[in-house]
């Protein structure tokens, strides 16, 4: 008979998987509290969560959510690190406290990103993208440039067409 914790426990572990973009499995055995404090910070700052969880519970929430693919990423002593909004944000931060911290023994195991299970290096790829609002930018800036070249094409154009009225009336002027 499961504990009133560890029921509410799974609900909680289901509540963030399923409205997870992305999931990162890590290591984090060994690491100080003080540091496992301040990547919480630096995740919370970046729209992200981080969770120690029961393996047995996340694949419990896992089989209750219907995404079995959580269930492959639990190994060994696991915190999971939840994006919401983008994978590249959380895979940023993590990446980033990891590189700044590298004397930490937080390491990064498997993750599921789309419904899929990656590695590693998929992980540590994602997070040199940038972000959806850089490329939404981007992609904003230019189309903006695309459209003024169209109208500075089609202003040279009207332009053209009125001088070649012009001189199409003056030559029928001087026939008749």
């Amino acid at each position: 008979m499961p504990t009133q914790r560890k029921v509410e426990q799974v609900a909680k572990i289901s509540e963030l998987i399923s409205r997870a973009e992305i999931a990162i499995s890590t290591a984090y055995q060994g690491v100080p509290m003080a540091k496992q404090t301040e990547l919480r910070s630096q995740l919370r700052d970046a729209g992200c969560e981080m969770l120690v969880v029961k393996n047995t519970l996340l694949r419990i929430a896992a089989e209750q959510t219907g995404k079995p693919e959580f269930a492959q990423i639990s190994e060994e002593a696991t915190a999971l690190v939840v994006g919401f909004d983008e994978p590249v944000a959380a895979a940023k931060a993590l990446t980033a406290f990891i590189r700044a911290n590298n004397d930490t023994k937080v390491a990064i195991r498997k993750a599921v990103v789309g419904g899929q299970v990656v590695n590693e290096a998929y992980v540590r790829e994602l997070a040199t993208l940038p972000s959806r609002e850089q490329l939404v930018a981007t992609l904003a800036g230019n189309l903006v440039g695309k459209i003024a070249e169209l109208s500075g094409l089609l202003v040279a154009t009207q332009r053209e067409f009125a001088g070649l009225l012009e001189a199409r009336a003056k030559q029928l002027e001087g026939a008749a």
